[in-house]
């Protein structure tokens, strides 16, 4: 006969990364009825958050002489020692218990289960499978709400419901090892997770009411995928939310690389925070001044600024800056490397080769200006970038022109796209950002 510990804890917050529990509840049931409880508070090791307060009742004050969960361990380690470990959002609780021994340098390692997917299989069709809304709409009626026992006895209620509907031997098909229903979060259909392809593209997750929440890019949709849901320190709130998966196959990595930066821009989704806004970091822009002089200069990416080239940081910026001045003999005063009133020093020392003596050298410095910027963008220029497509029958392509990114398109293997004309029929356009100038530098540094 199976032992289930059904278990409920409250917490100072939504991160496991430290213990954080301020209470703990365990139900211990033996398949049939409820053979054990235990619970109690605990000194969390750190301020209780006033808005936690306001859900649950436990101040500060509260937990002045509650015991360490160093000190409750040992019960709570042989309490559901060869148990399953059974909650509503499992992963919530299990994570912050797994941590918490994990400071006390043991493995707690239990089988799951999952009250929440299993009440959507064995009672599919409500809106809400929240704790609060699944038992009122089961007709289990229960008290003490947000306080660790009262979950822990709704959610045993709840539990049992499940295991008298359970005809078709869905719970020991879900403790089987290679079910991963404890992995996956809540309310994501393990039927979306096995659907997903193991090829290169964009994916997209959903909260439960269809609203993209975040955009990933990956060689391995599917192995990425899993990647999230196993990866330690992850935010439990952002997998609690996953309702379901969705995605795009790119063919190559750079086109998945150009449609994650776009997406992101375009979706603005509430878990992405890296290229929200196009960072394009330092970039190399230029401008002509009223002596009619071009000059080069650093700045931090705008979007009215045009890069000429972006970079992944300053030093790298200087450094390019830099080896341009020095090869084509460039000024670099004009180039916002010297600030000072007055020449530059190179002239002061009777190298410079650029304005700074006499403004009848500025055509013949524009010109080597000029060059040096046509180095910058001859790499870019314009390129049609031929690669892998969706699938075996299939090409695509990425379209730059004269030094601007374009878009991309999928395209008939059987066909040869070759000309810039072409090429134009058959993708579908994108902006060109400061993200984008950096991603294509990257394509272009690794060939």
């Amino acid at each position: 006969m199976k032992k289930f510990a059904i278990v409920d804890i409250e917490t100072t917050g939504s991160y496991s990364a430290s213990p954080g529990i301020t209470e703990i509840a365990i139900v211990i049931h033996d398949g049939e009825k409820v053979v054990d409880t235990f619970e109690t508070l605990l000194d969390p090791g750190g301020s209780v958050l006033p808005f936690v307060t306001k859900l649950t009742g436990i101040t500060n004050e509260m937990l002045l002489d509650a015991p360490k969960f160093e000190e409750v361990a040992k019960r709570i380690w042989e309490m559901t020692e060869d148990a399953v470990f059974v909650a509503h959002s499992v992963n919530f609780d299990f994570s912050y218990i797994h941590n918490a021994f994990k400071t006390l340098g043991a493995d707690f390692r239990r089988k799951k289960l999952c009250t929440v997917r299993l009440s959507r299989k064995m009672f599919p069709g409500y809106p809400s499978y929240s704790l609060g809304n699944i038992c009122t709409n089961l007709g289990i009626n229960f008290g003490n709400r947000h306080r660790a026992m009262g979950d822990a006895i709704a959610t045993t209620k709840l539990f049992e419901k499940c295991l008298a509907a359970d005809t078709g031997d869905v719970i020991m098909q879900s403790l089987k090892k290679n079910s991963m229903e404890a992995m996956l979060p809540p309310n994501l259909p393990v039927e979306v997770f096995r659907s997903l392809p193991e090829e290169t593209g964009v994916y997209y997750f959903h909260d439960t009411k269809g609203k993209i929440m975040y955009v990933g890019k990956a060689i391995n949709i599917k192995k990425r995928i899993y990647s999230h849901f196993t990866a330690k320190g992850s935010k439990l709130s952002f997998h609690t939310a996953i309702g379901n998966i969705t995605w795009q196959l790119c063919g190559t990595e750079l086109i998945a690389l150009l449609l994650e930066s776009d997406e992101i821009k375009r979706i603005y989704p509430l878990y992405n925070q890296a290229q929200k806004h196009d960072r394009g970091n330092h970039i190399l822009t230029e401008y002509t001044d009223q002596r009619g002089i071009r000059h080069i200069h650093l700045a931090k990416n705008h979007p009215t600024l045009k890069p000429a080239i972006a970079f992944r940081s300053f030093d790298a910026a200087r450094s390019f800056m830099f080896r341009m001045i020095e090869e084509f003999e460039l000024c670099p005063k004009y180039c916002g490397m010297q600030t000072s009133p007055g020449a530059c020093f190179d002239y002061q020392v009777k190298k410079c080769k650029g304005v700074c003596a006499s403004e009848e050298k500025v055509e013949q410095y524009n010109r080597r200006v000029n060059n040096a910027l046509k180095s910058i963008r001859k790499e870019s220029e314009t390129k049609l970038i031929i690669g892998r497509g969706r699938s075996i029958s299939e090409k695509s392509v990425v379209l730059i022109e004269n030094g601007n990114y374009k878009g991309f398109g999928f395209f008939d293997d059987k066909q040869n796209v070759t000309t810039i004309e072409h090429a134009r029929t058959i993708i579908q356009p994108f902006r060109h950002t400061g993200d984008v100038q950096r991603i294509l530098n990257g394509a272009y540094e690794t060939g």
